[in-house]
């Protein structure tokens, strides 16, 4: 009896973990990111940002795992006659479950959740004056009267993000994957002019890379 208890055992064991080795323990993506931005209502308007991305995905059951996103996309140019440079960067984690991970096609859906930076700079230039030199009117540091002066206003704001999507891998090798697609709604929700005020900003996400499996397979 106890050796057939110990084959059963044996037999269940291996089972475990050929069926843990059908699918890779991690997941590394990076790619290319485009994001389309939304006004909401704000002074500029709706804009095309572009920039990359990675993913860090831990598969801890089957096609479960949790995803760990990370990248940043900017956009260079003008609005409202006026050139503005904005970049924003996120940072968010979640579940991510994958499908027919024996298959050559493998879609995935997840939900990741974390916080966003976005930075707005323009450059502005001013005429100096004579009050500027009289402060000193010897030291180098201070511009004749009659010089211009350029200098470059930032605002950064940190906010709460979601990204809410999913993609479709192809399996080239066993350990390469390209990414053709992948769509999420990306969600920011920044505070607004008004101190404590915060208005959502729905904004879309494309993203196509190659997806490294490493580990059991």
């Amino acid at each position: 009896m106890k050796k057939i208890i110990t084959v059963i055992a044996t037999s269940l064991c291996f089972a475990f973990v050929a069926g843990a080795q059908d699918a890779p323990k991690t997941e590394v993506f990076l790619g290319y990111s485009f994001v389309r931005l939304s006004s909401n209502g704000d002074i500029i308007p709706s804009r095309d940002l572009n920039g990359g991305s990675g993913q860090f995905v831990y598969n801890f059951w089957k096609g479960l795992g949790v995803a760990f996103d990370a990248g940043a996309v900017t956009n260079n140019g003008s609005i409202n006659q006026g050139s503005f440079d904005t970049t924003v960067a996120h940072l968010v984690v979640g579940p991510r479950y994958k499908f027919n991970q024996h298959s050559k096609f493998q879609p995935y859906l997840q939900a990741l959740f974390g916080g966003a930076y976005t930075t707005t700079s323009t450059r502005i230039s001013a005429l100096v004056g004579s009050p500027l030199t009289a402060l000193n009117p010897i030291s180098p540091i201070f511009p004749a009267p009659g010089d211009v002066v350029t200098a470059r206003l930032v605002a950064s704001r940190r906010s709460f993000a979601m990204l809410v999507g999913g993609g479709l891998d192809w399996k080239v090798s066993k350990h390469m994957q390209i990414r053709p697609v992948a769509f999420d709604y990306f969600m920011v929700q920044p505070e607004g002019l008004i101190p404590g005020q915060t208005r959502e900003r729905n904004n879309w996400r494309y993203s196509a890379g190659v997806n490294f499996t490493l580990g059991a397979q």
